[in-house]
């Protein structure tokens, strides 16, 4: 979360001119109209006085310069200037030797272009090596004549020997609106992280109404930080949000806390606590830790302020050594899961791995051999201790154990490969109910494709089209498998990668049988110099030689079906405006559409952005149609939605609406967004943000929530 820093910029200004106060070295020349008291121990100069040195330059209508003190006086008009950093104003006074003194009625100009800040004072102090005070300061980005917001400090210090700036009696003023007023704010001058408090933010949201947070960031060491936010919820009650982080040279880390004394609508106390861990123990050996908890089913649907997270069912609770060397990597997990349940629409809780021991290794035989094996061990698990001694308890726990060794022959050429394959998937179970099984099953694969490619038209350019057939074949003899049972395992969505794999059902409980061949066509259009590719078409069919026996939940396919659905897919980015990528599963047999996915976005420039979406899934009960825009309506006026419709429900399941205004300097922002939680719930959030370039952001923040629901967006400064 950003840090509000009142003057970061105007403060940086200084550091311009710090060298000022240090002796100087190199060529120093002075040039003026009349010059006096050369050899002495006063020079006096006057008419468009010019002092060069080093890069700088001093200029006024006159000059003292006391040689014996070291000070130096000048006006009625001064300039500071060092590269494109300015500092004006009235009657300079600066001493040398102690680097004191004072400017009258100072204006700054820092740096160039849209990033550029300027401010005024009513007067500067110097006070000491890298030391200044900035009395009545007032500091902006916007380009000079566009005075539409200020930061405002009664007193600014700043101490570069310390990277050190405290701003008192400090305010915001918004279209010569003041607000946000502090009597003291410490911030950092070189950008580095600092204690302090953060921009506010304000939201309002249909399950709780007026939300309110005020972030303090407490830097507590170089590798570690905090943030602890306390959040206002008019209808429910204070809820205290904790972040800490911190970074080591071998880990790193993220502890998350919140938790609400008494939930004034829920009637009792709710908390949710997250810690992710990574660390390098040594060479190749790695750990890592995943726990989160919520205190309740409803925690994030009535906290979570984005779909994300308000729509989280599982939350892990898992711990893992990983172990990676070239030619071998292993795993030991230990995995449990809390499930957040919706009462209209249950999910069955996944059993734990308590542990699983996984690896997977390959290595070259005398060539052209390859050797791979991979295998697990596993602890399954279900439910909590209360239900496991529970009569009514009906899902098996037990032990899985299986070792997948094969060997490949992979023939490469420039034109194409033929790699065949042999190996033999063995499993072993010993379950709760006392019974022991076992699965062995050899394996044996053919993969092959071709290579060609040609030169071809493309709306006037030049690019390369290949053409690139492949063939897969995948034999495996079928076992009974209905009495194993299912601790992890699902049919595996039918696309056009998995028509290319042997198994098609993940986790390890089902292994399909297999006499079958994929037959696939590709072809691409890519620029010859830097490859992007610009169109992309797939064709791709399974073809059964038998009929299908090994089954999961799903229904084992008819004899008459020796084939799978058609799938075709089209993308790619066919001119720079435009990107595309559809995809259409055909059933040949019932000869109607049983997966359709349509993506289309035009995109003319950063800042406009509009995207057409349609997807179907006959199995899933899935109908969508999706449009979501960010597009300009003025020059300076955006305009941001989205709307998802589920047309079997006949509802939106997300709408997003709002504007943004682009002032140059500073961004307005206004989003409202409705969108599903639970079968039979919505939320609403509305976000109010004002964006002052280069400061900081007040109020509460769309941003995350516009880049996950428009795809293309892009900030507008």
């Amino acid at each position: 979360m950003p840090r509000f820093s009142p003057l970061p910029l105007a403060l940086a200004l200084c550091a311009a001119f710090s060298a000022q106060a240090e002796e100087i070295a190199g060529t120093t020349t002075l040039q003026a109209e009349q010059i006096e008291g050369v050899g002495k121990g006063e020079l006096q100069a006057r008419g468009n006085v010019q002092i060069d040195s080093d890069g700088r330059r001093i200029e006024a209508d006159w000059v003292k310069l006391f040689q014996d003190s070291g000070e130096l006086q000048a006006g009625d008009n001064t300039r500071l200037s060092e590269q494109q950093n300015v500092l004006s104003g009235g009657a300079l006074r600066l001493n040398e030797t102690s680097r004191t003194g004072e400017l009258a009625t100072p204006s700054f100009r820092l740096g160039s272009g849209p990033r550029q800040g300027r401010g005024d004072a009513v007067k500067l102090l110097f006070d000491g090596p890298g030391k200044y005070k900035l009395q009545q300061a007032r500091f902006t980005t916007c380009s000079v004549g566009e005075d539409d917001w200020f930061v405002r400090a009664g007193q600014l210090e700043l101490d570069y020997s310390r990277n050190l700036g405290i701003a008192r009696n400090g305010s915001i003023e918004f279209k010569g609106v003041p607000f946000l007023y502090s009597p003291y704010i410490d911030f950092s001058l070189d950008g580095s992280r600092k204690s302090g408090f953060l921009a506010p933010s304000f939201n309002l949201t249909g399950s709780g109404g007026v939300d309110v947070t005020l972030p303090y960031y407490w830097n507590i060491a170089p590798d570690m930080d905090a943030t602890i936010a306390p959040r206002l919820i008019a209808q429910r009650g204070l809820l205290l949000n904790n972040e800490f982080r911190y970074l080591g040279e071998r880990f790193g880390g993220e502890l998350r806390a919140e938790a609400i004394h008494r939930d004034r609508d829920f009637g009792a106390s709710r908390s949710a606590f997250s810690w992710q861990h990574k660390q390098q123990l040594f060479e190749g050996l790695s750990g890592e830790v995943d726990l989160q908890k919520a205190s309740d089913d409803r925690y994030f649907v009535d906290f979570g302020d984005r779909i994300a997270v308000a729509s989280q069912t599982f939350l892990p609770r898992q711990a893992a050594l990983n172990y990676t060397i070239p030619g071998l990597s292993m795993s030991l997990l230990v995995q449990r899961y809390q499930t957040l349940q919706d009462s209209a629409n249950p999910v069955t809780e996944p059993y734990a791995r308590l542990p699983q021991l996984s690896f997977n290794y390959n290595a070259p035989l005398p060539a052209p051999y390859r050797f791979e094996m991979s295998g697990e061990g596993s602890v399954f698990k279900h439910g909590s201790q209360a239900v496991a001694n529970s009569m009514a308890r009906t899902q098996l726990d037990g032990r899985r154990s299986i070792l997948y060794p094969s060997v490949s022959l992979p023939l490469e050429r420039s034109w194409g490969f033929i790699t065949p394959r042999i190996g033999a998937h063995l499993s072993r179970y010993a379950l709760s109910d006392g019974r022991e099984l076992k699965r062995e099953l050899p394996v044996f694969s053919l993969d092959s494709g071709l290579y060609f490619d040609k030169d071809t038209e493309w709306f006037g350019n030049t690019l390369v089209q290949s053409l690139e057939p492949r063939a897969y074949y995948v034999r495996i003899p079928y076992k009974d498998q209905s009495a194993f049972p299912n601790f992890d395992s699902g049919v595996a969505d039918f696309n056009f990668a998995q028509m290319f794999s042997e198994n098609q059902y993940t986790g390890g409980d089902r292994v399909n049988d297999a006499n079958q061949l994929t037959l696939a066509l590709t072809s691409r259009l890519f620029t010859q110099d830097s490859g992007e590719e610009r169109a992309r078409f797939a064709l791709g069919q399974r073809f059964y030689f038998d009929p299908q026996r090994v089954t999961l939940t799903e229904t084992a396919r008819s004899e008459d079906v020796t084939a799978s659905d058609l799938i075709a897919s089209v993308g790619g980015r066919p001119h720079d405006d435009w990107w595309l990528d559809a995809s259409w599963q055909y059933d040949q047999q019932a000869h109607s559409s049983r997966k359709t996915a349509f993506n289309l976005r035009y995109q003319p420039l950063p800042g406009s952005s509009l995207n057409l979406g349609y997807r179907f899934d006959k199995r899933n009960d899935i109908k969508q149609a999706d449009i979501s825009a960010q597009w300009p309506l003025t020059r300076k006026i955006n305009a941001v939605a989205r709307y998802n419709w589920s047309i079997p429900d006949r509802r939106a399941l997300e709408t997003l609406a709002g504007l943004e205004y682009n002032g140059g300097c500073w961004v307005f922002r206004a989003v409202n967004q409705r969108f599903v939680t639970t079968a039979n719930e919505t939320s609403r959030t509305f976000f109010l943000q004002l964006e002052l370039n280069d400061l900081g952001k007040i109020g509460s923040n769309p941003l995350q929530t516009l880049k996950d629901s428009i795809p293309g967006y892009s900030k507008l400064n």
